[in-house]
């Protein structure tokens, strides 16, 4: 899965423990879709093209990631894409 190889990136500097800890925490929050449809855009790189599609059939309001691939579709898309920096201050700034 995306999320357990990219929560063991040597930048976030988490233990096996932080990790699934992590995990379990994100899962609980998670709807399962199923990714039925294509979206009407193709993303350069096909690796992310399953990302783009699973937030296109889960009608997402927003998609985050740090990826140039996905965040060059952010004006072509139903859903805001968007980097974790700019997500993050977005929510900060609802919360207050």
């Amino acid at each position: 899965m995306e999320l357990a190889r990219v929560l063991a990136y040597s930048k976030f500097r988490l233990s096996d423990a932080s990790r699934i800890e992590l995990f379990g925490l994100y899962v609980s929050c998670c709807e399962t879709i199923d990714p039925t449809r294509r979206s009407p855009l193709a993303c350069r790189d096909p690796k992310d093209q399953p990302f783009l599609d699973l937030a296109h059939c889960g009608k997402a309001d927003v998609l985050v990631t740090g990826d140039d691939d996905l965040l060059s579709l952010a004006e072509e898309t139903a859903f805001a894409i968007q980097t974790p920096e700019v997500y993050r201050l977005r929510t900060l700034t609802v919360d207050r």
